[in-house]
């Protein structure tokens, strides 16, 4: 029997293969060179084939869209690009021997019946290759040629198109972004196509807004705890859950799932009518892109004018240059008479979407035209394995009224259940359809029987993810090696990400916390109370004399005496730091003078195209990894429609909006190096430095009477190229350190290693992952990846930087805490799956990244452990494997901070920030006038830090007094004074301006050193607890707020302060600076978030049956409970269709 077979993509080769499994003789019509269809990609369209860009990766894993009989090699990424899958399939091809029954450069012109088919139910199939027409005669036809040929562009839906001067195209012709460099970008449409254009496009042009009339879930292929997402969905526990109980009650459940990543509502992304059964769209970055401000939702489109479009709902025009339809295809079949399958509102009467209802004979069959939740490739397969038969005589379709009405039966509910509109009424389920089609060849497996005969394979099947291989079980086309696969599924899965190991503690109890968790919660409240009470005996001045009510810690034996004033400061730097410094010396009336070596403010957050030697900035993708409401200044939020993460741009704009609100720019001298800062000769008693600077060559000196330095710790890159044996003796390819990075296109195409995974590291890790040919990132830690969006989607610091978690990390065992962090962590993805740490190490860190974890899913990144050493043109790794082949390798290996311009004296006080107190002043100097801001990492933004060191060391400059011992008779003479003089004491100690002596200094130094490790990185050093760190300095400066008095005047506003984000207003709300509208933007700040997010807001009628239906669950759950314990009379559970 002669099979005639249209197109050589996924699904004709798999229908060749069926064939030949079956006896037949299949020929398959190939009009291209190559096998692949739509995976097969092209820089140049072809008519009349698809087309696909050139970043396009599969959205269903391996593992999910695989053959039944033949798994993807184990080395192959979990989500493939288009390259390995087109290799995948060649690999098919070549070990079944598939291309000797393939005509290349071959088009099908027309098929049509023979005049004999009402008996024979034959067909003349004409074809052209070369100019030159052949006609042949085929007992069978299988169609698979897909439905991504034929373009669907209405432009007569959107009116004024036709004045449209800018550029406009269907989605099919998109190939790369660099179109759209600096453009204005609209996506009209939001299926998986017009997203992933949206997120490519939006990293290089100016602005991109995505419009859609309904809406679409969002799900992430990283799905929970990082495994893929089809393989915890589609599974046989999940189905029967989702097809058993009540549609709403499961939609319900459905709906809270998918937005407990991230509110769709929120982020103007829930679909119109939730009820209905949506195609969910599968992209890691889009939410995180909204979020940062990159992409735009918009509602649809209500006209075009000559530049520019207008939304429904908005009366404003927004200005757009490019237009991208992104509007799906739609599909016919050319080659067949119209009689034969009828393509009417894009749809076709079709058997189980195979064949048509009005054919005499069955021998022409339609494969892969349909569009079911899951993998293509499986069900393409389990078609062509059905159709074999049926065209053997083997399977018996039923008669035409039964499958006529079965069709309009089905189509009647797809409209009730997923809305007509587009190609809806080409879905199904993915798991009832694929059992369905193997129940008629008999290829479905029983879950019942296995139980009995294999237990361990049954329960893999129910519980685990419904791979092809269960199909290859029993019944025809039966697969010796299918049990093997499928008890080895999550090996394959997790065997590509596991290139490095993470390193671990020797305890020899890990599981420990687990078995006494709850005794030591128990025990926590004990601990807590007991810390408290160690407190009380080391009460303070404060506590031993409570109407001296001063909020900063000071002994008993001191007191503040007056010293000298303070009146002009040299500010260095113009940074975020200095800005916040020059204002807080404003605010306490003294005179700053700021001096910055480049002609604008910003300092690190500048970003230029040139690499100056002298100052280091960001590279051009950078974004804040801190949310705006806890990175601004506390006195200024950002504008409410500013996006929650900022691009340089942005942050450097509102730094200039504070610098002019403040007046700030006029203490600022702009293209001045400070050379110099040295004691003056009577610095003992006055306290004065001389500022030695140059301008335009010119140098002048300068007295001041105290120096904030404001130049940060990324002044010199860290490039330890002695740690890195061959780098320059043998490596024969480019290095550089990540300050010379800019942009992405100079390692287009190379291949290239990426040492370091800190937040640098990793952002250029996957931005190079765009271009390069292949991209390597390794470490010597553990790295745990926390992503910008937190649950719900907000943001990750404004859900865990709060005074709660702060309490509660303080109130349970270090080691406790630590495992519930861990396990935080390990629930968006398991960081030892992938190689990136381990619950046991002990030696981490934490970057901000939601995109890396995609990468190395989908392989375009590879992680390796640390560098052993460099041949010529390769690296060695610690675990013995090498990286061929490498052109470049990128130190993101940090900075080093230094002062220069200090003098040799002062600056050998402190080797690091730690030999600072409080990681400010140096203890040793006579007089306190010398302070060094910003040199902290915080685990929140350190602009705030800056912002609060710089409003108590201006509070000390300004007050000018110091502590000194005081005796029992002292304090007895204050005790007095208090009593007659209580203004003028109160005064004298406001709380504002203390130092202790050097001594106590020292001691608290010495106290808050960290050991000194064998390998201490610098960052180590300098990481601290964000509220730990603003609440000292805050109650240094009398600005802490007080949560037991707040609780009594103002409790809304204490309960806030408490449970919600520990933002930078707090600090305003007492104290000297204090701001009137610190409650409001407190009381505010979550709107002021969300803002920028609900740019298209949704009436969605179905939220009331949804809390209904998650009300009803109990009651459900129960009646289940009832029936299975209490069956009805001639009822049985196991009557049930079969599993």
């Amino acid at each position: 029997m002669r099979v005639a077979v249209v197109g050589a993509g996924a699904s004709g080769l798999t229908a060749t293969k069926c064939c030949l499994d079956e006896g037949l003789e299949p020929t398959c019509f190939e009009q291209s060179q190559d096998i692949g269809g739509v995976w097969r990609y092209t820089e140049h369209i072809e008519p009349g084939r698809p087309s696909l860009y050139a970043s396009v990766i599969s959205n269903t894993s391996k593992e999910m869209s695989a053959y039944s009989d033949f798994p993807y090699p184990e080395d192959f990424p979990v989500f493939l690009p288009n390259a390995r899958l087109l290799d995948y399939l060649r690999l098919y091809a070549k070990h079944f021997s598939l291309r000797e029954h393939i005509k290349f450069g071959t088009t099908v012109v027309r098929i049509r019946k023979r005049p004999d088919f009402a008996t024979t139910g034959q067909w003349d199939v004409v074809t052209e290759a070369d100019g030159k027409q052949t006609s042949q005669v085929f007992d069978a036809v299988m169609v698979c040629c897909g439905n991504f040929s034929e373009p669907s562009l209405p432009l007569h839906c959107f009116p004024g198109i036709e004045r449209f001067q800018g550029q406009y195209f269907h989605s099919r012709q998109y190939k790369h972004p660099d179109v759209f460099q600096g453009k204005r970008v609209l996506v009209v449409g939001m299926g998986n196509s017009g997203v992933d254009i949206a997120v490519e496009a939006s990293r290089v042009a100016a602005k991109v807004t995505i419009c859609t009339n309904r809406g679409a879930w969002m799900l992430s292929r990283v799905f929970d705890h990082g495994y893929p997402w089809d393989m915890v969905h589609n599974t046989r526990l999940m189905s029967l859950m989702r097809n058993n109980l009540p549609r709403p009650l499961s939609w319900a459940l459905v709906n809270y799932k998918v937005n407990q990543r991230f509110n769709h509502e929120n982020y103007g992304l829930q679909p119109e009518r939730s009820c209905l059964v949506r195609e969910p769209i599968l992209n890691d970055d889009l939410p995180s892109y909204i979020l940062t401000g990159r992409i735009t939702i918009k509602p649809g489109v209500k006209e075009f004018k000559d530049n520019s479009v207008v939304f429904h709902n908005y009366p404003e025009e927004e200005p757009v240059d490019i237009i991208v339809f992104c509007t799906g295809y739609n599909f016919s079949f050319p080659f067949l008479e119209e009689a034969v399958v009828k393509v009417e509102n894009k749809h076709a009467s079709l058997y189980q979407y195979v064949f048509p209802t009005q054919l005499q004979k069955p021998t022409l069959a339609i494969i892969g035209l349909i569009k079911t939740l899951g993998a293509i490739m499986p069900v393409a397969e389990m078609q062509a394995r059905w159709v074999t038969r049926v065209f053997k005589g083997l399977c018996q379709l039923p008669p035409q009224s039964v499958m006529e009405k079965e069709v309009n039966e089905k189509k009647k509910n797809q409209i009730r259940r997923f809305g007509l509109s587009f190609d809806e009424v080409l879905k199904a389920e993915w798991l009832p359809y694929l059992d369905t089609i193997a129940s008629f060849i008999g290829a479905k497996p029983s879950v019942m029987d296995l139980l009995f005969r294999d237990p361990w394979l049954a329960l893999t099947i129910f519980f685990g993810p419904c791979t092809p291989y269960q199909y290859r079980l029993g019944g025809p086309g039966h697969w010796e090696g299918a049990r093997q696969a499928i008890l080895t599924q999550w090996d394959r899965i997790l065997k590509p990400t596991k290139t490095r190991v993470p390193a671990s503690s020797s305890s020899l109890c890990p599981s420990l916390l687990t078995v006494v968790g709850f005794l030591l919660l128990l025990a926590a409240l004990v601990f807590g109370f007991w810390r408290m009470a160690l407190c009380r005996q080391k009460q303070t001045a404060v506590s031993l004399f409570p109407f001296f009510a001063c909020p900063v810690v000071c002994t008993p034996a001191c007191c503040l005496l007056p010293d000298s004033m303070v009146r002009s400061v040299a500010v260095i730097g113009a940074g975020a730091a200095g800005l916040a410094s020059i204002k807080c010396c404003l605010d306490e009336g003294l005179e700053p003078t700021c001096f910055e070596r480049s002609e604008d403010i910003g300092g690190i957050w500048r970003y230029t195209d040139s690499t100056d030697g002298r100052r280091v900035s960001v590279y051009r993708s950078v974004i804040s990894n801190t949310s705006k409401e806890m990175s601004c200044f506390s006195d200024f939020p950002f504008p409410e429609d500013f996006p929650s993460y900022l691009p340089h741009s942005l942050l450097l704009e509102y730094f200039r909006m504070y610098a002019w609100h403040f007046n700030l720019l006029q203490h600022i001298h702009f293209k001045t190096t400070v050379l110099s800062v040295r004691k003056h000769s009577d610095f003992t008693t006055s306290g004065q430095w001389e500022v030695v600077t140059e301008t335009n060559g010119i140098q002048e000196s300068h007295i001041f009477d105290a120096v904030m330095v404001c130049t940060g710790h990324y002044q010199k890159p860290n490039l330890p190229l002695a740690s890195f044996p061959g780098i320059n003796t043998c490596f024969k390819g480019q290095y550089l350190h990540s300050c010379e990075y800019k942009d992405v296109e100079a390692f287009r195409g190379k291949r290239v290693l990426v040492v370091g995974a800190g937040n640098t590291g990793g952002d250029l890790s996957v931005e190079l992952s765009r271009v390069a040919a292949k991209v390597f990132l390794s470490t010597r830690s553990s790295t745990w990846v926390l992503s910008r969006l937190s649950d719900h989607g907000f943001p990750w610091d404004m859900t865990n930087t709060t005074r709660f978690n702060h309490f509660l990390e303080w109130l349970l065992p270090a080691a406790l805490t630590k495992r519930i962090k861990f396990r935080k962590f390990n629930s968006r993805f398991n960081h030892t799956n992938y190689g990136l740490a381990s619950t046991k190490s002990s030696n981490f860190k934490i970057i901000i990244n939601e995109e890396l974890p995609f990468c190395l899913l989908s392989g375009t990144i590879v992680l390796k452990p640390k560098v052993k050493e460099f041949t010529e043109s390769s690296a060695v790794f610690e675990d013995g494997t090498t990286a061929e082949n490498i052109d470049v390798v990128l130190f993101a290996t940090g900075y080093i901070f230094s002062f220069p311009f200090l003098e040799e004296s002062v600056r050998s006080l402190f080797d690091d920030n730690c030999s600072l107190y409080k990681r400010i002043f140096p203890p040793q100097l006579e007089k306190p006038t010398l302070a060094i801001i910003g040199l902290v990492q915080l685990t929140g933004s350190v602009m705030v830090g800056a912002e609060i060191q710089a409003r108590w060391v201006t509070g000390i400059f300004a007050g000018g007094r110091q502590v000194k011992e005081l005796g029992a008779w002292e304090w007895g003479k204050l005790f007095c004074l208090r009593c007659c003089w209580r203004p003028l004491v109160s005064l004298f100690f406001s709380g504002w301006n203390k130092l202790p002596p050097t001594t106590k200094m020292m001691a608290d130094v010495s106290q808050k050193k960290p050991l000194v490790k064998r390998n201490p990185a610098e960052k180590e050093n300098l990481k601290m607890s964000f509220i730990s760190y603003t609440d000292e300095i805050a109650s240094c400066a009398g600005i802490k707020p007080s949560m037991l008095k707040l609780l009594l005047t103002d409790p809304r506003l204490a309960l806030a302060i408490f449970f919600g984000p520990c933002s930078p207003y707090q600090y305003r709300l007492v104290g000297r600076g204090k701001w009137s509208g610190a409650r409001d933007a407190i009381l505010t700040q979550w709107q002021r978030t969300l803002k920028p997010l609900k740019t298209w807001v949704v009436d969605d009628s179905s939220d009331g049956w949804s809390w209904m239906c998650l009300l009803a669950l109990p009651v459900a759950l129960t009646a289940g409970f009832l029936l299975s314990k209490y069956p009805r009379p001639g009822w049985s559970p196991w009557a049930g269709p079969q599993l």
